[in-house]
């Protein structure tokens, strides 16, 4: 019965904010490469681990066929969250030129 009471009162605080959920697990880099080749159709040619901010990331260079006349390839770099592999948007970055 106590159980019940605990379990009840860790997800009320966890609902509330006040504690926080159990954090999970970080994508490994191998695991970035291959969703990031699977979404992209392009091959990754350098991944990186970087901290933005308190932000556990990954900065993936990857190279695609050029799509127009010339037939050049076109290589960019991105950033991709640790936690659940997704691009982080460069609003998010604070990125000063």
């Amino acid at each position: 019965m106590a159980r019940g009471y605990l379990a009840a009162a860790m997800a009320a605080l966890i609902a509330a904010g006040i504690l926080a959920a159990p954090a999970t697990a970080a994508m490994t880099a191998d695991q970035i490469k291959k969703q990031v080749e699977s979404s992209s159709g392009g091959k990754v040619l350098k991944i990186e681990p970087r901290e933005v901010g308190t932000l556990k990331a990954y900065a993936v260079t990857i190279m695609n066929a050029g799509g127009n006349a010339n037939h050049a390839f076109q290589v960019y770099t991105v950033i991709v969250d640790a936690e659940n592999g997704t691009i982080v948007p460069e609003h998010r970055l604070n990125l000063h030129y």
